[in-house]
């Protein structure tokens, strides 16, 4: 596993499913790295797939394959549409998204802070509960 991670990918969206899987399908035979070739980061060809929460909840079946400069590259060698509509950090996929080929790990998530503070509000709430209630009426 490559430890250079990805920095960005570009949003490509497509109407439906069916649609992603097509591309994606017409795109694999291109992206197979050249014989004696070392790739970098800005070269390899990473995919992942996303369907939008606003998505599986309606008639509204799009979806989005965020792909790497290297994916975009063997697009262009393949002549394959790809009609780019937004560029998104690595740090900002979508939790849910889906890696469907290539090497990059999906992002760490941020790390919950917890603090004395924090504690000692839980410790409250909790050991509030058997307390009796209060009569805040004047």
């Amino acid at each position: 596993m490559m430890n250079v991670t990805i920095g960005a990918y570009q949003a490509v969206y497509f109407e439906n499913v069916a649609q992603a899987v097509e591309y994606c399908h017409a795109l694999v035979p291109h992206i197979v790295p050249r014989p004696g070739t070392r790739g970098t980061a800005e070269e390899r060809a990473v995919v992942w797939f996303h369907v939008p929460e606003r998505s599986r909840g309606s008639s509204r079946d799009g979806c989005y394959l965020f792909a790497s400069m290297g994916a975009i590259a063997a697009a262009e060698r393949a002549g394959l549409d790809t009609p780019l509509c937004g560029r998104v950090s690595r740090a900002a996929l979508p939790p849910d998204a889906v890696l469907l080929f290539g090497d990059d790990a999906p992002p760490t998530p941020p790390r919950q802070r917890s603090s004395r503070r924090a504690s000692a509000a839980r410790r409250l709430v909790l050991d509030g509960a058997d307390a009796p209630a209060l009569d805040a009426r004047v």
